[in-house]
């Protein structure tokens, strides 16, 4: 027993003395001209501890005697150091690094690892790379820098931009906490240090379902270690011209076959159907006063002897309605930081201001933040790190989208001919009756712009509140334990004002106040210890175990009145009737445990093993609980083999990952609860509805079997990197709704159910093309695709999902539009479009390719960046094209065949076939199983007017999808950092920047930007052009 207590105590001290902590300070240097390195990441190994360089170079940083500094800086050759219990380490960085390779890059759980241990694809991008270009939210500076990331740019003030990676919309972390319901606007751009995008189903695997799709994780800055830093950065975007705008005809005015004539906007004549299909304008009349053929209008005095109105010239005065309408856009954003730090933590401090004037009149956003966070050596083995953001969003109106009576759009390209002037409509209230009645030019379908952009309001407040307290603890040598908890809170406050004389599809309003309240909060509780060996130089080892648990609730009330007692009042107790409302509450849970095992062996091979169990309360109880793994292996051959002189670096690797996901629907939590429906009341008695969905109590979570290979390589000591990765995601188990007999007393069944194949390939190829003593140039190139097909339709025996067969993908697209097997539209014997009683294939929506292209060369002080990105293939359909040929607005239709059908003449023959024999058979879906049909060309002529009210125009445009290739100018930026000389003391250093986005595309596609990849009548792109003012002191 002595003999026991001995060896104990004895093993005890050991550990002690083994584990006594250091501080260990330097300074890190460039070998190529021995200046000092700013921003150079030092982390120690197999932990989430680390610090980076100040401005001068220097460090600090607490850890064990015996452990393992990394050294990783872009551009340069990444080090590792152990500390054998010294107290100062300086380091001097060898350029020539490859970030492809050496980096240390965040992955899942905020784990440091070096790139080239991953089994799969990770690519990073700095918080400087983000910050350059100004753009309303950080999300969108990403567009095109990333291979495999599809982000589709809204042109709309205050809309998100849309965001998938390898086809799916990954999860965001911000500072190691998870943000399932990100808002892409709550984040300054100035406040990012880094963002490391989580590629695929095995990088995501450790956040469980919520990173089935991959992660962009979001790192924010920390303060410097030294003394005060401020920095402040302010900067005015303007938007002076169009990248994108509609052409419009101006050739014919309003009306309907060629007449017009004005009675009371209300349809008493022909004003009242809207089209702007009416008389040529600017026509000759010498029997008028004013040499014009002239008729009533709108805006026509009114005889005072016979109370009617008075003929006017019937000339294109609104040839400019769409620029006359718009105005300048802004972007204007101004933040100030201020960090400091000692041996023991570091402190930084920052505030934000965003505002965007729309070129919408009367509409802005504002965006302001506040961020204070820091870290502290609470002990020699007890660090803290902390952080909270504010962030406030809001907006008095911001525009209404989509094809519908809302939207400006709809009433200023599509129904005002250049026969009105918007101009002349500035002045929206009838005189006497204002606050009742607009004034506009129609008055039974639509609205004045100016009314919708000055009285329709949509009234928004946001307010973010996020952060994370994060403490770790040094157990023993290699040892750690972290203990993290963060939250996402967020309350929305949005309202409408409808005011009197508002035209929407089913009524006129008589005023209308409605509100909508939501609140939201989730926290996130990480527990994870860390374990590291060294056994010999052979092999080591890190384990890494861990539990979490994931709180959501979503609570809203949505309140409107039936009509407004006193006009103008926007107030809920001002209502006529009784009001209309409802509520919502939504709660969730997540617990889970993880595990991860990281292998280094042979000094080249690199395994990862990865386990998660997850128990949702969002399935039913009996399959609530499952769990996924994952493993990931790289190989790095150029630290074994002997390759040719100029390969620097070979690396391939893969993975294999499956995740499940507990979600029926991200947005309703009991999805897999059977409920009832609010019926009809009957006497004022409420009643309730069966359900008509069954829901399967055997439902288990969907499923992602992913599998990903790639291969990594670095040529002419690491000036040119390659990077090419193929993956193939199989998705199983699918909650689906399948058509159920009636009999059974539900129409369908939420099942598990389908099997898709998602895959695709990601290349990225960049490098230092040139580098000298003065002049740098940076290039970088990527591409990838990804599509879906459907591999098993399980509850069709004919082996169908509606009308995509097994094998086929997934993003077809059906018209019923009747075509000849050459593709040639089919007609009636009226001359009229024929149609299919089932949709046939038409093309894909994908794209095949997206890419993107940047450059940066850097003379002295002087450095100029600019980017490219776009898309290749596939088709978008447009709303906008498709209702401007229908509504007459389009500049395609200005033809002869017009002035026949203003004439009334049919003179107009579609070119295309007609059947003149046999017959054909189509198949459920719409396989074409007999054809016997004999053609010959359309000879029937048809009023060219009605032509394209019934169709369109159709076959004259691919249908109204066109092609989704682009090329885009995307950013350019122009920089000088101005001479010591000139600071002379004042500041560390200042620069200058002039900027433009979004400044060009080529574009098949008319009167649209199809960057947003969809169009419903998009407001028209701008290009932005400004400056960035950046001092340090």
């Amino acid at each position: 027993m002595k003999t026991t207590s001995l060896l104990i105590l004895s093993l005890l001290l050991q550990v002690v003395a083994f584990a006594q902590n250091v501080t260990v300070t330097g300074t890190v240097r460039s070998t190529s001209d021995n200046t000092p390195l700013i921003g150079v990441s030092i982390s120690v190994s197999g932990t989430n501890r680390g610090t980076t360089t100040n401005v001068n170079g220097k460090y600090s940083l607490s850890v064990s005697g015996d452990a393992v500094l990394v050294f990783s800086f872009l551009g340069h050759v990444t080090q590792q150091v152990s500390v054998n219990g010294r107290t100062n380490i300086d380091i001097a960085l060898q350029p020539g690094g490859s970030d492809l390779a050496e980096v240390v890059v965040v992955t899942a759980l905020g784990i440091k690892k070096q790139q080239k241990a991953l089994g799969y694809a990770v690519q990073e991008v700095s918080g400087e790379t983000m910050a350059k270009t100004k753009t309303p939210t950080a999300l969108s500076a990403l567009t095109g820098k990333v291979a495999g990331l599809n982000i589709n740019n809204t042109t709309d003030l205050f809309r998100n931009p849309g965001i998938s990676l390898r086809g799916r919309s990954p999860l965001i972390v911000i500072d190691g906490i998870p943000d399932p319901d990100a808002d892409p606007y709550k984040l300054n751009a100035d406040d990012i240090e880094s963002i490391s995008v989580l590629k695929g189903t095995a990088a995501g695997a450790l956040y469980g379902a919520m990173g089935v799709n991959g992660a962009i994780l979001y790192t924010t800055k920390k303060g410097n270690k030294g003394k005060l830093l401020v920095e402040v950065n302010s900067s005015t975007m303007f938007q002076p011209g169009y990248t994108v705008i509609p052409e419009v005809q101006t050739v014919y005015g309003g009306g309907d076959q060629g007449r017009y004539a004005y009675v009371n906007g209300s349809g008493g004549g022909t004003e009242g159907g809207g089209w702007i299909w009416g008389p040529k304008l600017d026509q000759p009349d010498p029997s008028t006063p004013s040499g014009f053929y002239e008729t009533t209008q709108y805006d026509s005095p009114i005889d005072p002897n016979t109370g009617q109105r008075i003929k006017t010239p019937w000339v294109s005065r609104g040839r400019n309605n769409i620029r006359n309408f718009f105005r300048t856009g802004l972007l204007s954003t101004n933040s100030v930081s201020a960090s400091l730090g000692t041996d023991k933590g570091s402190f930084r401090v920052s505030a934000s201001h965003i505002f965007q004037k729309g070129v919408v009149p009367n509409t802005e956003l504002n965006n302001s933040s506040f961020s204070i966070g820091g870290n502290y050596a609470l002990s020699p083995r007890l660090t803290m790190d902390a952080k909270l953001t504010y962030n406030r969003e809001y907006s008095d109106n911001y525009p209404t989208v989509g094809y519908g009576p809302p939207n400006y759009l709809y009433n200023l390209i599509l129904w005002i001919g250049p026969d009105i002037d918007i101009r002349d409509l500035e002045n929206y209230w009838m005189p006497g009756r204002e606050g009742l009645q607009q004034r506009n030019y129609n008055l039974s379908w639509y609205n004045n712009p100016h009314f919708v952009a000055n009285e329709l309001l949509n009234g928004y407040k946001r307010s973010n509140s996020f952060g994370q307290v994060t403490f770790d603890y040094e157990i023993a040598d290699n040892f750690t334990v972290k203990f993290r908890n963060g939250f996402n809170q967020h309350s929305t406050n949005s309202e409408l004002r409808e005011p009197n004389s508002y035209i929407a599809y089913s009524y006129i309003s008589r005023g209308n106040y409605s509100t909508d309240v939501s609140n939201y909060f989730d926290i996130n509780s990480d527990l994870i210890l860390n374990y590291n060996h060294q056994f010999g130089k052979a092999l080591k080892l890190s384990v890494t175990a861990g539990g979490a648990n994931n709180y959501r609730r979503f609570e809203s009330a949505y309140t409107t009145t039936d009509g407004l007692t006193i006009p103008g009042f926007y107030a809920i107790s001002n209502t006529i009737n009784p009001l209309k409302g409802s509520n919502a509450l939504r709660e969730r849970r997540t617990a889970s445990a993880y595990g991860m095992l990281d292998i280094e062996t042979l000094g080249f091979l690199y395994l990862s093993l990865t386990g998660r169990y997850d128990k949702t309360s969002t399935l039913p109880v009996r399959n609530n609980g499952y769990f996924y793994p994952s493993a990931g292996v790289s190989a790095v051959l150029s630290d074994v083999l002997k390759l040719p002189a100029p390969v620097s670096f070979l690396k391939v690797r893969g993975s294999w990952a499956k995740v499940n996901t507990g979600f029926i629907n991200s947005n309703n939590p009991y999805a897999h609860i059977t409920t009832y429906g609010i019926g009809a009341k009957w006497n004022n008695v409420p009643s309730l509805n069966w359900p008509t969905t069954f829901i399967s109590p055997d439902l288990v979570p969907e499923t992602v079997q992913s599998a990903e290979y790639g291969i990594a390589a670095g040529f002419f000591r690491n000036r040119l990197n390659v990077d090419a990765t193929y993956f193939r995601n199989k998705d199983y188990n699918n909650f689906a709704n399948v058509t159920l007999s009636q009999a059974s007393g539900y129409t369908s069944i939420l099942k598990n159910a389908n099997v898709y194949l998602r895959k695709g390939w990601e290349f990225m190829v960049h490098g230092t093309p040139v580098t000298g003593k003065d002049f740098k140039w940076d290039a970088a190139i990527n591409f990838s695709s990804v599509h879906r097909w459907l591999k098993e339709s399980t509850d069709n025996p004919d082996g169908y999902l509606g009308l995509v067969k097994e094998g086929q993908r997934t993003d077809r697209i059906y018209i019923t539009e009747s075509r000849a097997p050459d593709g040639q539209a089919i007609y009636n014997s009226n001359g009229m479009q024929a149609y299919t009683p089932v949709g046939q294939y038409f093309g894909h929506r994908d794209a095949d390719w997206i890419y993107g292209v940047q450059n940066t060369f850097k003379y002295k002080n002087l450095s100029l960046s600019f980017s490219f990105d776009g898309r290749l293939g596939g088709l978008i359909y447009s709303t906008t094209n498709q209702k401007m040929w229908w509504g007459g607005t389009a500049k395609g239709t200005v033809t002869s065949y017009r002035d026949d059908a203003n004439a009334g003449q049919s003179t107009y023959v579609g070119p295309g076939v007609v059947v003149t024999g046999g017959s054909v058979e189509y198949d459920a879906y719409g396989n074409i199983t007999s054809d016997t049909r004999k053609f010959a060309p359309n000879t029937t002529a048809v009023n060219y007017i009605s032509f394209m009210q019934t169709t369109s125009g159709g076959m004259l445009n691919n249908y109204h999808y066109y092609s989704g290739t682009y090329l885009k100018m995307r950013e350019l930026v122009l920089t000088y950092d101005l001479p010591g000389r000139w600071i002379n003391g004042r500041f560390n250093s200042a620069s200058v920047s002039f900027i433009g986005n979004n400044l060009f595309i080529l574009s098949k596609m008319p009167n649209v930007d199809p960057d947003a990849e969809s169009d419903n009548l998009q407001t028209p792109s701008m290009r932005s052009l400004g400056f960035n003012i950046n001092l340090k002191f």
